[in-house]
């Protein structure tokens, strides 16, 4: 059988199929022989493209804190000081930066996909990246000036240095926030949903007006007597949901390449050939387990208890089907990464068990350490997955080169 046959084969045929691995191919070439000159100028643009937007972010920020300070000294923090104000305009910037670079990724040739799905989705998932950008630029500054506050106790800003504050973090938060959307992977992605999910958590428990929540268990924090602290709490479960579908279609297009470039690979007939990759059931157990996230949000504990401890309970079991049977549905995949998935989810069920029936501690100490688990799992996951994919990328140019009679 033919290289382009193969290929055709490897991605399910066609034209399509060839197009796919010709590109992936042209990927991996760059990685050892110089880049083009367009992807040069496309890195160059992007940085050229975040600098442009902090540097408009602190002239805006700027202004706007001008206004907002004048006539008085604020704190750093608390009573509308200058992290109050720098948080909210942080944010914003965020929430509006995101969508402009995010764009940029659906002109890589390995996303072109993205602008193929369905509007619903694509709006959906940019309004979740950009909500949840915009909550960790608030956050992180919210929680910067706390920390200023206690050190330099007493200390106030007149308007221009107040301004000059909000204006420097308004720059940062437009700056990492086009790099992060504009340089947008699988992997990224999976860091920036872990950053989300603990920062979120941290600040409801932070904030929250029921200090006795860790006495029942997590789920309070989202209750109504929770205060702000349960909207922040309920708000990160339904972003980082919407979040994780998006990572899931990440995950399975980067298997499905491992999958074509492993048939276009001279060692195909080893042990985990793409002939027996199922994309499908995978795709399915993450979708899953993002939905029943971000169904416990919508349905907070105090609202209808079953069906929240259904949806988290239903998550739980999607992850421990996925963990299971990854090995058949994604052969190929280091022994040790399942070996550990095996670990993880067995010390999973042993702390439920040492909640009940043992007792040993509450349901609140249970869920940090199975929600931990189960967060620590997937980004081990993805990891593994960007690693076996770039070590198929190398085979395969290895061949490519090989048959067209190269040398490196």
């Amino acid at each position: 059988m033919s290289v382009e046959s193969r290929r055709a084969k490897a991605a399910g045929g066609g034209d399509e199929g060839e197009s796919r691995i010709s590109s992936a191919a042209r990927t991996v070439r760059g990685r050892i022989r110089p880049r083009p000159a367009a992807m040069e100028s496309s890195a160059a643009r992007t940085e050229a493209r975040a600098a442009q937007a902090a540097g408009l972010a602190v002239v805006v920020s700027f202004v706007v804190a001008l206004i907002a300070f004048a006539g008085r000294r604020p704190a750093l923090s608390g009573g509308d000081g200058v992290g109050d104000v720098a948080a909210v305009v942080g944010g914003v910037v965020a929430v509006l930066v995101l969508p402009v670079a995010y764009r940029h990724t659906y002109d890589h040739p390995q996303h072109h996909w993205l602008a193929e799905r369905p509007v619903w989705r694509r709006y959906l998932g940019v309004v979740a990246l950009a909500a949840a950008h915009g909550a960790i630029a608030y956050m992180a500054a919210w929680a910067g000036f706390r920390i200023f506050q206690g050190t330099f106790n007493g200390l106030t800003l007149d308007a221009l240095a107040g301004a000059l504050a909000t204006a420097v973090v308004g720059g940062l938060a437009a700056y990492t926030t086009y790099q992060s959307g504009a340089r947008m992977n699988s992997y990224l992605l999976s860091n920036f949903l872990a950053t989300y999910l603990a920062a979120g958590v941290l600040t409801s428990m932070v904030t929250t007006m029921n200090s006795h929540w860790w006495e029942v268990n997590f789920s309070v924090l989202g209750a109504r007597d929770s205060g702000m602290a349960s909207w922040t709490f309920n708000m990160t479960l339904i972003t980082s949901g919407v979040v994780i579908t998006m990572l899931a279609e990440y995950v399975t297009r980067d298997i499905q390449a491992l999958a074509a470039y492993r048939e276009d690979s001279p060692a195909r007939e080893r042990k985990g050939s793409s002939a027996m990759v199922q994309t499908r059931p995978i795709l399915v157990c993450l979708v899953l387990i993002g939905v029943f996230l971000a169904g416990t949000g919508l349905v907070p504990v105090d609202f209808y208890m079953p069906a929240h401890n259904s949806m988290a309970t239903a998550m739980a079991g999607a992850y421990t089907l996925l963990v299971l049977f990854l090995p058949w549905w994604l052969p190929g995949l280091s022994r040790t990464f399942h070996v550990t998935g095996f670990a993880m989810l067995g010390g999973a069920i042993l702390a439920v068990i040492l909640w009940f029936p043992l007792g040993y501690y509450n349901m609140t100490a249970m869920e940090f350490f199975v929600a931990g688990v189960i967060l620590a799992w997937l980004v081990l996951l993805i990891r593994n997955v960007a690693a076996a994919l770039e070590d198929a990328q190398r085979d395969a140019l290895w061949g490519l080169m090989r048959d067209q009679g190269s040398e490196p």
